[in-house]
């Protein structure tokens, strides 16, 4: 083993380790029969302009740790992204069919 750190990071081998053992542990699913006292927290929809800013990053460090709070004390946590929401509203306003389910892939 070399004592060398890479010059960057490279995601990717990290990354597709994590996000398989999440998912085979179904770590993000929720389970509303899962022991211990619910509690959810939701991050606001997108802004219209779509840029990114500083507050964007301190209001999900929060959240974060928050949601990790809660899970460390047994509370049965939820975290949902009002982006499936927004999304499904955005589709079906245009489209005229009503409300829809999206998807999000983690």
């Amino acid at each position: 083993m070399s004592d060398e750190l890479p010059k960057g990071y490279d995601p990717h081998g990290v990354e597709e380790k994590w996000r398989t053992r999440w998912r085979e542990s179904k770590t993000f699913t929720p389970d509303p029969d899962a022991p211990g006292e619910p509690y959810s927290i939701v991050i606001p929809p997108p802004n219209v302009t779509g840029a990114l800013h500083i507050g964007h990053a301190l209001n999900l460090t929060l959240i974060d740790a928050l949601c990790r709070h809660y899970r460390q004390k047994g509370r049965n946590v939820l975290w949902a992204s009002a982006a499936r929401t927004w999304a499904a509203s955005s589709s079906s306003s245009a489209s005229g069919s009503g409300a829809r389910s999206t998807a999000i892939e983690f």
